[in-house]
């Protein structure tokens, strides 16, 4: 997967390091069944937003790394992600996008497609008259069963984020 990889290299700056303001970046690192995941996510904007601002929808681009057994998968992805926010402070959040893998493996695991879905469902806390929010999300990656086999991968992940804005 050579040529992969160097498509990777080039795309994933050009996702990421586009001028930050009115950009939420956030920092990701989690694990799950003997792999882990490191990855950097930028969310723009809300492209959307409810009568009473409750629920919003933004584009997020993120860049990252699966490691497991000392083998290295790199990934980038594009993700509409919905915030309903039950308090100015707290949101639950979901979203379905497309990722691109530098390979079709994570360590032992084959999962058949360079091509992964990622869904993911996770909580918000954003602190009071700051720019910093953690948080916590599950995220799952599989083909759809494109091909099998079709394992899929799930990460139970920590976020920090800091809003540009």
């Amino acid at each position: 997967m050579p040529r992969l990889f160097r498509l990777l290299c080039t795309i994933a700056p050009l996702l990421l390091f586009t001028p930050a303001h009115a950009a939420e970046w956030t920092a990701l690192w989690g694990g799950a069944d003997g792999a882990h995941n490191a990855a950097l996510a930028r969310q723009g904007d809300p492209f959307w937003r409810s009568a009473g601002h409750a629920v919003d929808a933004s584009l997020e681009l993120s860049a990252g790394v699966f490691t497991r057994d000392g083998d290295n998968t790199w990934h980038v992805g594009v993700t509409p992600i919905v915030r309903w926010w039950m308090t100015p402070s707290n949101a639950i959040e979901a979203g379905i996008g497309a990722n691109l893998m530098s390979s079709t493996r994570i360590g032992p695991k084959g999962l058949s497609t360079a091509y992964q879905f990622g869904d993911l469902l996770g909580i918000v806390h954003r602190f009071g008259g700051t720019p910093w929010s953690v948080g916590a999300r599950f995220t799952h990656y599989s083909n759809a069963d494109i091909k099998r086999p079709n394992p899929g991968q799930n990460f139970l992940q920590l976020r920090v984020s800091y809003d540009f804005d």
